[in-house]
């Protein structure tokens, strides 16, 4: 028998995909022998009834018995078993002793588990701790209880290697990160699918890189009904396929349960009653439990996989094999040989899908090849050194349903098996990686994992030629998103991407990237920022993150923490990433041009000692906070690599867009509009930057808002409305930016002193403020009445 293993969204046994299907057991009274189950022959009874129904899973909340794991075992069952012991919830007073009592009765607790577990294979994982509640959290605080979770996961991999570990979080504290689990696993009872569809996309964003799986779900039917019951089961059941959970676990098998000694009656979660007789919605969950995923639909529709290579004789073959393995119905795959001089197109022509073999003219031309020979109404193209998992064709089709999406992409995961300098570089910057905007739609997708429609992007005129090696994919994201559409993010069509295995093909990865930046900042001018980076409105999808424990996300969870259903608005980590990539090259280049003064006064090299004091304390900050695998080998010299990595990409990048230079500026299509805020604002912030104002959109929470800047003290913010049906007002405030608050601190530093630099420096200060502000007026005013008048033409 097997172990089951975890993909990346996914679960694996052997090389076919496995899915949780599965019901929850327990608890029950104790039984003759203490155990919280019922007698040995009901529940070889009931488990042979599982399997009958087709079920895979079986989760307990206590390490079951030798003689269900041992039926378990024959019948081919998997079981997810929780630990029972005194949590913090069992203590009467919230204090230090108490915390440490609970770690001490944890790991005991680990450790007992593993004395009947380990290197059984039929046991699926161990959940270290189920539902800390939020009030819990924030009484021993946040920190605290996300250590001791992650140490008792730590504690299950080292008592056995193979083992999966995980802790089953609920929607108020969904917020923890523990960190190595190898799974996420969450309780969630919503009985709307307005509700329950959003949430499970967003527990699919919060689980990152790990397999999804709900534990609990389901519906009282003495409460509300046989049928109800079993109508919402199949909702229930239907999202969690459709969202691209790994599986779930029914709540419950039987209407047997009990607390402590005594019964549980009056609710009815049971496939079964108490008797075991069936309810009609064993048979709901029995039809799901042998579903597959091509099961969801009735038809599905046609799909062309581009698949570009040059020089990939290498990694060509995991890709197609990969492919093979793929039973999406009406599938075409057209590998692309971009003139490779090696046995690329050789290793291509042996597979069993079409081969165009082209003359070597970069990666776009070699796109718009497989899209001049593609007959699917949906075009996926898939980087040569990659592989996609066998449902990636159907989670990408499954984003496409939504009419307003034009472009959908997926993760593109590490590699699991590669080496020491591949881990490094998947753990730092400038990889190509999703950003998204919210749980399901994103700003831009990679082209090594990116679908889009095949009318849309014809009628663009594809890729770009002249993007050769990179950018071409992010500017058919911009284009077709100026153009109205939506780009979606299904976190279940995961690819598996080689990234850099050397630090040298690294970093020449990063100067070219740098230049691709450079090309598009001539057709993107209002997406980049004056120094040249792009300016992204959304967040980086699992990318790597500093100082986590300082910088961790904020969370609103309503008041005293008792809100369920938190979102966490502002990622500070990721915001500091962004200023460090666009200001450490700075601080270089201002280190490495002082330092040959201080041949001529020893004060100069007061500047460089601080530049490098600085790339040191970074450097120190990112070895400590990088976070490797669970079961990672070297974890030192990756930490070290890593540091290093992230100091040396922003200069590799930067320097990339000094020697890049822009494409020139496509001529602006009509405006398609369609009446939405969304297309206005959009066209005025178009119109502002081309007239080379700084612009950022607003946050989750302002999202009809505009920050202007034209210079470098005042921030001028739009905050827009509209009346009647279409009557757009925009009304401005003013704020001082950073800069002009240091230089107001100067000039009272100087009029404190006496300086008599004060006055002129004032001076100056009141002066460029009132130009800009004059300025800033001009050319909102400007912009918003001709995008207006744009419109109301245009309708």
């Amino acid at each position: 028998m097997e172990r089951v293993v975890a993909e990346g969204k996914h679960l694996r046994l052997g090389r076919t995909p496995y899915r949780v299907k599965g019901v929850t057991y327990g608890h029950f009274a104790p039984r003759g022998d203490g155990a919280l189950f019922p007698e040995p022959p009901q529940v070889e009874r009931d488990l042979v009834g599982m399997a009958a129904q087709g079920f895979t899973t079986v989760r307990t909340y206590s390490v079951p018995p030798p003689d269900l794991l041992d039926t378990a075992r024959s019948l081919g069952l998997r079981v997810l078993v929780g630990l029972r012991y005194p949590d913090w919830r069992m203590h009467a007073e919230a204090s230090p002793r108490s915390h440490r009592q609970v770690r001490r009765d944890g790991g005991r607790a680990v450790h007992e588990a593993l004395e009947r577990l380990a290197g059984r294979p039929e046991v699926l994982a161990v959940s270290v701790c189920n539902e800390v509640p939020s009030d819990i959290v924030r009484l021993y605080g946040r920190s605290a209880v996300e250590d001791v979770l992650s140490g008792l996961v730590a504690a299950v991999h080292e008592g056995d290697p193979a083992m999966l570990a995980t802790y089953t979080g609920y929607p108020t504290s969904e917020f923890l990160r523990v960190e190595a689990q190898d799974l996420m696993t969450f309780n969630v009872f919503l009985e709307r699918a307005e509700q329950l569809a959003p949430y499970l996309r967003h527990l699919q964003r919060v689980s990152e890189d790990r397999p999804l799986v709900l534990t609990e779900l389901g519906l009282a039917a003495e409460v509300h009904g046989d049928a109800e019951q079993a109508r919402s089961l199949q909702m229930q059941l239907d999202l969690v396929d459709e969202s691209g959970c790994a599986g779930a676990t029914i709540f419950s098998w039987t209407d047997e349960w009990a607390v402590g000694t005594e019964p549980v009656v009056g609710w009815g979660f049971g496939l079964t009653r108490l008797d075991r007789s069936p309810r009609p919605s064993l048979e709901v969950a029995s039809r799901w439990a042998r579903r597959e995923t091509r099961d969801l639909r009735a038809s599905w529709p046609s799909m062309t996989v581009v698949v570009c290579a040059y020089n990939e004789e290498r990694r060509l073959g995991a890709c197609l094999d990969s492919l093979t393995r793929v039973d999406y119905p009406d599938l075409q795959v057209v590998v692309c040989d971009d003139g490779s001089t090696d046995r690329t197109l050789e290793i291509a022509r042996r597979s069993p899908f079409e081969v165009l073999e082209l003359p070597h003219g970069g990666l776009s031309a070699a796109r718009n090849a497989g899209l001049a020979a593609a007959r699917g109404e949906l075009v996926a193209y898939l980087d040569a050194d990659a592989a996609c998992h066998p449902e990636w064709p159907y989670h990408l089709a499954l984003a496409f349903e939504d009419p307003r999406v034009v472009v959908v992409g997926g993760p593109n995961l590490p590699w699991p098996d590669a080496g020491l300098v591949e881990r490094a570089v998947a753990l730092s910057p400038g990889n190509p990686v999703e950003v998204l905007v919210g749980d399901d739609r994103a700003e831009h997708v990679p082209g090594c994992n990116l679908a889009v429609r095949r009318s849309a992007l014809e009628g663009i005129g594809g890729f770009d030629v002249g993007y050769t090696t990179a950018g071409d994919d992010v500017d058919v994201c911009w284009r077709l998103m100026d153009l109205g559409g939506q780009i979606g993010f299904s976190p279940a069509a995961q690819v598996h991407h080689h990234r850099r295995d050397t630090v040298r093909g690294y970093l020449r990865q990063q100067r070219g990237y740098g230049r691709a930046e450079r090309m598009l900042s001539g057709q993107h001018r209002h997406r980049f920022n004056r120094l040249g980076g792009a300016r992204w409105s959304g967040f980086v999808y699992g990318g790597p993150r500093i100082l986590p424990a300082l910088l961790r996300p904020v969370v609103y969870h309503g008041p005293m923490g008792s809100a369920p259903f938190q979102s966490e608005l502002r990622d500070r980590s990721a915001a500091m990433s962004m200023w460090v990539s666009a200001l450490l090259p700075v601080a270089v280049a201002v280190g490495l041009v002082t330092l040959p003064l201080g041949l001529v006064d020893a004060a100069f090299l007061v500047v460089p000692g601080v530049v490098a004091a600085l790339l040191v304390a970074y450097a120190t900050s990112v070895a400590a906070a990088a976070r490797p695998a669970p079961r990672e080998t070297s974890p030192v010299r990756l930490g070290v690599l890593v540091a290093f990595l992230h100091v040396a990409q922003p200069v590799a990048r930067a320097w990339g867009r000094v020697r890049g230079r822009p494409l020139p500026a496509r001529e602006a299509p009509d405006p398609a509009w369609t009446g939405r805020r969304e297309d206005w604002l959009r066209a005025l912030q178009g119109e502002l930057s081309s007239h080379w104002c700084a612009v950022r959109p607003g946050l989750a929470h302002d999202t009809w808002d505009l920050q202007v800047t034209a210079g470098p003290l005042l921030r001028c913010r739009l905050r827009t409305a509209v009346r009647w049906e279409w009557d757009p007002v925009v009304r401005r405030s003013w704020s001082v930016s950073g800069v002009g608050l240091a230089l107001l601190a100067l000039a009272v530093v100087l009029v404190v002193v006496g300086s008599d630099l004060a006055a002129a420096v004032l001076g100056a200060l009141l002066a460029l403020t009132v130009l800009e502000a004059v300025a800033l007026l001009r050319l909102t005013g400007h912009a918003v009445a001709r995008t207006t008048a744009d419109h109301a033409r245009a309708s």
